[in-house]
């Protein structure tokens, strides 16, 4: 471990989590601390939240951390790491603070540990603002495989929002060899896919979501997607949907979760207008995926190219952290334009 702390500000950037869940995630797999100064420091609530607080706690868990600042509203943060080592944990989220936030920060450090790790997680599975269940189980765990991170993902329990209380189980492989990525062109499509889900529910929500979303791409397109509807488990009342295009060499997804006075068929029909979209966008993955892929570039060894539909302050925001810790990145194209994400190779 380096002694000294690398400077952070919180509040650069777009301002939010992003920051502190990068680093952390560089900083347990590299051995080197930082000091987060700000943090929030231009959200109408400032400072650690619950959610924060869990994703702190599972780093330092991961690599036996001494860490400084570690309360709710806290402005900043000290993170020392120590040996990062792979095992079985148990992370909570009191709140329905994102589960799956929580595991991306953890999960590629504990792939370069040498050896498989067993994690299970509560918390929130199907949130706002953050990707799903089925966008971490499906999408983003497919796209990261092509670098060597393996991992599988359960879902023991929906958790939605306000009262989360879901429960996730991952198992993560020990990454073997580098491996680069490179997706640049999408190529051909090979299939459109989704899954439609409900817990607590009546009225056949998950299936009205599915045939509405199926309409609309019939409709505009004359395009059939692979359906899985589901009835799952759950701590409280939601459901979800998740449409995505899987091409030769690109992928995109896009998550929806249900709101209380939106119809299950308006919920599938926006969910596949914005599918529709993307397929006549440029770039081989979605805004959200390419931010998300990163950190796995930089910790792969192999690094690698990411073209995307959209350049967005987040995907800024991990690029700019990651280069605090030594990661020779950079962003290709304008905001809110296609572009793409370059790693260096270590």
């Amino acid at each position: 471990m380096t002694s000294r702390l690398i400077p952070i500000d919180g509040a650069q950037g777009e301002g939010g989590g992003q920051v502190l869940r990068t680093a952390l995630s560089l900083s347990a797999a590299t051995g080197q601390g930082f000091e987060l100064t700000r943090i929030r420091a231009r959200r109408t609530t400032p400072g650690l939240r619950p959610q924060h607080l869990a994703a702190v706690r599972a780093a330092a868990m991961a690599c036996d951390a001494k860490v400084g600042g570690v309360f709710e509203g806290s402005p900043d943060l000290r993170f020392e790491p120590g040996r990062l080592a792979a095992g079985d944990f148990r992370f909570e989220i009191a709140t329905a603070g994102a589960a799956t936030l929580v595991l991306q920060t953890v999960v590629a450090p504990l792939a370069t540990a040498g050896a498989a790790s067993r994690i299970a997680i509560t918390g929130g599975t199907h949130v706002p603002m953050s990707p799903s269940f089925d966008y971490l189980a499906r999408h983003w765990a497919a796209a990261v495989e092509k670098l060597g991170l393996r991992s599988d993902y359960t879902l023991e329990r929906a958790g939605f929002y306000p009262p989360g209380g879901g429960e996730i189980h991952a198992r993560v492989e020990a990454w073997s060899r580098p491996s680069a990525l490179r997706l640049e062109q999408r190529g051909a499509l090979v299939r459109l896919r989704g899954v439609s889900g409900q817990a607590r529910l009546r009225h056949d929500v998950a299936r009205r979501q599915r045939d509405a979303a199926q309409a609309r791409l019939w409709e505009a397109r004359r395009l059939e997607a692979e359906w899985e509807v589901v009835d799952v488990k759950g701590a409280s009342p939601g459901s979800f949907l998740l449409v995505e295009a899987v091409f030769d060499k690109g992928r995109g997804a896009f998550g929806y979760l249900g709101e209380r006075g939106v119809r299950a068929e308006i919920l599938g029909d926006r969910a596949a207008r914005r599918l529709l979209r993307f397929l006549e966008e440029d770039g081989a993955t979605d805004p959200c995926l390419a931010d998300q892929l990163v950190v796995p570039l930089a910790l792969s060894g192999g690094g690698g190219v990411v073209s995307t539909t959209e350049v967005t302050p987040h995907l800024e925001t991990v690029v700019a952290t990651a280069a605090l810790f030594g990661v020779k990145a950079r962003v290709l194209g304008r905001r809110g334009m296609s572009g793409a994400v370059e790693v260096e190779c270590n």
